[in-house]
Parts: structure tokens; C-alpha cells; sequence
């Protein structure tokens, strides 16, 4: 797209990365369900030249034909959110039934990668608001094992700081997930991470 050509987004995430992929582009917030966002961007009088959507909300609505280039980490340089495009059932804390019934369907490795990107995000202390990204995927090392691969980036609102890091890890229980997760949140903070939310904390704060 030309500079000045306007994105829309209600994500500070994807705000942030846009910003350092993208500089030339202005962001402008938008908000509303999906068909309040696609409705703005067809106005005649529409501000945005296009508008970031996650393509999972699209495709269960049968609105593939409004996906015109998806943003992944390989194809425009977007992290997605902890967490993101995983399923969970919440259950009663006693009911052995249920839970029998669900760990039938579960899928062990989603389970562990959830659980050490919730680890990341918690030690960081960045909230569900943080320009935080991330994108794991399960690798085979040099001894056929398998093991977790982390990829996390914390961006300043503006896109001009950054911090990010590529961890693999052994990951085969809850614990070790979590413990995966913390290991990935320091290699974060020595890049510069907690410096970059800490001053967009302080810009929350400032009146």
C-alpha cells in the first residue's frame, strides 16, 4: 500500500506491530463487530484503505471472499496473541465425569503451548492489553526428540522498540511449560520487554 494509506485495528498488539513493519502506513482504531468494521470500511466516506480482522471470525461466517492476504509471521510479520485460536472447556472442579470425557479430546501438545504462552505473558505482567506477540510450534531437534519453539516480541505502541527472542525448549508436562514460559519472559526482559511495557504503563497512568 502507498504511505499515508490508513490501516484499521482495535488491537494494540497489532497496532504495535504494524507500526514496526509497516511505518509508512497510518493506524487508526475501529471498533465494533465484524460487520459494524467491514461496514465502515465500505463507506464512501471510509477513512481506512483496509481494515485487520482475525481470518478465524471471517471463515466460521463465510466471509473467506473479504480475506484478501493473511498476516501470519511468514507473510507480513504478525505475531499472533497468547492464547489465540486454542479452544477450552471451563468444567466443575470436581466433575471427574466431564473431565474424563474432554482429556478423551484434548490435544496434549495445544494444552502445553497454551500453558507456557500464559506462563510468558503472566511473568511478564503484561495483561491481555500488552503489544505482546507470540507464535509456538513443536520441532524436531537434532536427536529426533520434539521439542517447543517460541517466538515472542513485545513492540512500543509507536513501532520504534522492540524486543525479540526464538526459544526452543523440552516440554512435556505442565511444569516444564511453565517453567518454558518464564525462561522465554527473561530472554524477553534482557532484550529490553520490561522497560518497553513499563513505559507504556507509565503513559497509562499519566493524565
Amino acid at each position: 500500500m502507498p504511505a499515508g494509506s490508513v490501516v484499521g485495528t482495535s488491537s494494540i498488539r497489532r497496532t504495535a506491530q504494524l507500526a514496526r513493519r509497516y511505518p509508512h502506513l497510518k493506524v487508526q482504531d475501529v471498533r465494533g463487530n465484524i460487520g459494524t468494521r467491514l461496514a465502515k470500511l465500505d463507506a464512501e466516506d471510509s477513512p481506512f484503505t483496509c481494515i485487520v480482522l482475525a481470518a478465524a471470525g471471517l471463515l466460521r461466517l463465510g466471509m473467506e471472499d473479504r480475506i484478501s492476504q493473511y498476516l501470519d509471521s511468514k507473510n507480513g510479520g504478525m505475531l499472533y496473541a497468547v492464547g489465540q485460536g486454542a479452544l477450552g472447556v471451563e468444567i466443575r472442579k470436581d466433575d471427574k465425569v466431564l473431565r474424563d470425557m474432554l482429556n478423551s479430546i484434548g490435544h496434549q501438545k495445544t494444552t502445553l503451548a497454551c500453558l507456557a504462552e500464559r506462563s510468558l505473558l503472566r511473568t511478564l505482567e503484561g495483561g491481555c492489553s500488552a503489544p505482546l506477540g507470540v507464535e509456538t510450534e513443536w520441532v524436531q531437534d537434532s536427536d529426533r526428540s520434539s521439542k517447543l519453539r517460541m517466538r515472542a516480541i513485545v513492540v512500543s505502541v509507536d513501532g520504534r522498540e522492540s524486543a525479540e527472542v526464538e526459544v526452543d525448549g523440552s516440554v512435556d508436562t505442565a511444569e516444564s511449560a511453565e517453567e518454558f514460559g518464564v525462561t522465554v519472559a527473561k530472554a524477553l526482559v534482557e532484550k529490553g520487554a520490561g522497560e518497553i511495557l513499563a513505559e507504556i504503563q507509565r503513559k497509562k497512568l499519566t493524565p
